[in-house]
């Protein structure tokens, strides 16, 4: 499926380039943003909002937010403005039953493409950013059953966005599947991986092993295992999965595992995992790689409010990874800051609206310091809390 010719483009582009035209303008502010340590909520126009990340959509330096309107069917855009701003959301249209997006860059010209995996439908969608904000028209990428979570890594080393794909459902267990980025934007279907396991909840890569080859982790509702480790061949290719174990309050159940963060904890060149479980242990679990890259260490466990969903960033400009946490019951967000040794200061709990369910963790206004933005489930609002030195 090559790129349409640019005469088919024509009237979508108008339409695409008209709405960026009134993210422009939204976006012009007068540069002094929020104030730091004080949440902001956007409206974000949607309901049920599912997942949210940050991402240089339109392609002009700053970074966007975007969330799936589960109820309405569409992307829910929240434009970056100056000092952390955001300007007014605006929908994209998105297919049938759209639950994750996001963006990268798949054919290798800098531009951002969107990316949906669509839920019902079996379906991973893609389309290519063409700059100025325009979007060339949807090419959709079947999958044997439901679409969850999709994630882009260069798996094969040749500069391009690939994706991997989570997808599980109606009685059939968790497959991967691996599609290659290529110059002319189509993905090519390498590899479908199947598990003996069930239910997707996340999807990270990371390099867990040192090797230089990215790797993915999938976390699950599976009471036999918390996360499934693939490791990359270099190739594009992925290993078996190796099962990383759930830390039940009661054997045989599972842990509550809902989300995954990754990133080198202790500063020795390896990605560690961090995972949170919800309900059943209300727990953040924290898994450092070996230094031997076989392996992980075993579980250190935190235990939280009620944690949902988990992002690592430096909050504190002191170059270490710090932990946020979306506690769903309490409204707030647990923040964790690292020792740089692999464990963390005693969680501070800060309020953001009712009942925070997503998380994205960016520097938002350019000064050092990785800021938070968190989904609500009742007023699906958008937050955002800057940080703050000291």
């Amino acid at each position: 499926m090559r790129r349409p010719a640019a005469a088919k483009l024509a009237p979508m582009n108008r339409t695409l380039r008209a709405v960026i035209m009134v993210l422009t303008s939204a976006c012009t502010g007068d540069g002094t943003g929020p104030t730091p340590g004080v949440p902001v909520a956007y409206p974000s126009g949607g309901t049920t909002l599912a997942g949210l990340a940050a991402v240089a959509l339109l392609n002009d330096s700053r970074i966007d937010l975007i969330t799936v309107d589960r109820d309405g069917g569409s992307i829910r855009l929240l434009p970056g403005r100056a000092g952390g701003a955001f300007g007014e959301a605006v929908g994209l249209t998105a297919g049938d039953d759209p639950i994750q997006a996001t963006a990268g860059d798949v054919n290798g010209d800098g531009v951002p493409d969107l990316i949906v995996m669509r839920h019902l439908v079996n379906t991973l969608s893609v389309q290519l950013g063409l700059g100025g904000g325009a979007l060339a028209p949807r090419v959709d990428y079947p999958l044997r059953n439901h679409g969850n979570r999709v994630v882009v890594v260069d798996l094969n080393g040749d500069g391009l966005g690939d994706l991997v794909a989570a997808h599980d459902g109606s009685g059939q267990p968790i497959y991967l599947t691996v599609f290659l980025g290529s110059r002319t934007g189509e993905l090519h279907q390498l590899q479908e991986l199947g598990t003996d396991y069930f239910t997707t909840e996340d999807l990270v890569a990371g390099d867990f092993d040192g090797d230089g080859h990215p790797d993915v982790a999938v976390a699950t509702s599976d009471p036999r295992a918390a996360v499934l480790v693939f490791h990359g061949l270099g190739t594009g290719e992925l290993a078996a999965p190796v099962a990383l174990p759930t830390v039940p309050a009661h054997a045989g159940v599972s842990d509550g595992t809902t989300a995954l963060a990754t990133g080198d904890l202790n500063g020795d060149g390896l990605d560690d995992i961090v995972n949170v479980c919800f309900d059943l242990t209300n727990q953040l679990v924290v898994r450092l790689a070996t230094a031997s890259g076989a392996g992980f260490a075993a579980p250190v466990v935190t235990p939280l409010a009620s944690p949902v969903d988990v992002a690592l960033g430096d909050l504190d400009g002191d170059g270490r990874l710090d932990a946020v946490a979306a506690n769903l019951l309490t409204g707030t967000v647990s923040v964790l800051h690292g020792k740089g040794d692999g464990t963390f200061e005693p969680a501070r709990d800060w309020p953001v609206g009712s009942e925070p369910l997503a998380l994205a963790v960016f520097d938002f206004d350019g000064d050092g310091l990785a800021d938070i933005a968190a989904t609500d489930l009742v007023d699906h609002a958008i937050r955002v809390l800057l940080s703050k030195r000291n």
